[in-house]
């Protein structure tokens, strides 16, 4: 079966669904081509590998490239949900060290952030400390350019499923939320956050906040935030 990624960015790691065969040929080619070009942009990246059904050793040798390659820009290739063959090809290799392997994505998204988090306290910088929900790709692009510029630290992501991964790794004071996903399949995302960290603070945006003019929802928005957190250090 020809190879086919599907690539998803949960915050700032990427997510690279991998489904059918890496073999040498265009297989190997489109891989490296997908992580060439989010490399710049996403250091930690995952490779779910569930559905792979077969790696031949040009496939496994991109892989020790490209790990090496992740580690040398400061970053990291993980794999997870790696099936039964793939990984007896690791252990016969004795490349089973090599890779840092997860039973799943949650797993590996939250092992990379706790990683990153550890070498940003070691260096004396900030770990996120806003976590952001909104379905819009555009309104989350200024959310965070207008949050950072604030000096917060920011992690986005567009689905409640991935909010709930990064809050766990992230551990984020306030979540920024979207008014359309207070509710998901009949669920409250509110109750569901609290499930993971009932220590966050959860904001609510006005319905239709991406159809608000930018200057007044960006004030709003950032004396809410400063008062949450002017609060919670009282």
């Amino acid at each position: 079966m020809p190879l086919s990624l599907d690539s998803r960015p949960v915050g700032d790691v990427m997510v690279v669904q991998c489904n059918g065969r890496i073999v040498a040929g265009a297989e190997v080619q489109s891989l490296q081509f997908l992580l060439e070009k989010i490399g710049p942009k996403h250091h930690e990246v995952v490779l779910h590998l569930e559905k792979v059904d077969f790696l031949d050793s040009a496939g496994l040798g991109a892989l020790v490239r490209l790990v090496s390659a992740a580690r040398t820009r400061g970053g990291d290739l993980k794999l997870c949900a790696v099936p039964p063959q793939v990984r007896k090809t690791l252990e016969l290799t004795n490349l089973t060290s090599l890779f840092k392997t997860y039973d799943s994505e949650a797993d590996a998204i939250v092992a990379a952030y706790l990683g990153s988090n550890a070498s940003q306290q070691n260096s004396g910088g900030k770990v996120p400390s806003i976590l952001c929900v909104y379905d819009s790709a555009d309104v989350r692009a200024l959310l965070k350019e207008v949050l950072c510029r604030a000096n917060y630290q920011v992690v986005t992501t567009g689905n409640v499923h991935d909010a709930k991964i990064l809050l766990k790794a992230t551990k984020a004071k306030i979540i920024v939320l979207g008014a359309n996903l207070q509710w998901v399949n009949g669920a409250s995302t509110n109750k569901a956050f609290a499930e993971v960290d009932p220590a966050a603070s959860l904001v609510v945006l006005d319905p239709g906040f991406g159809a608000q003019d930018p200057g007044e929802s960006a004030t709003r928005l950032l004396e809410t935030i400063r008062s949450r957190t002017a609060g919670s250090a009282a």
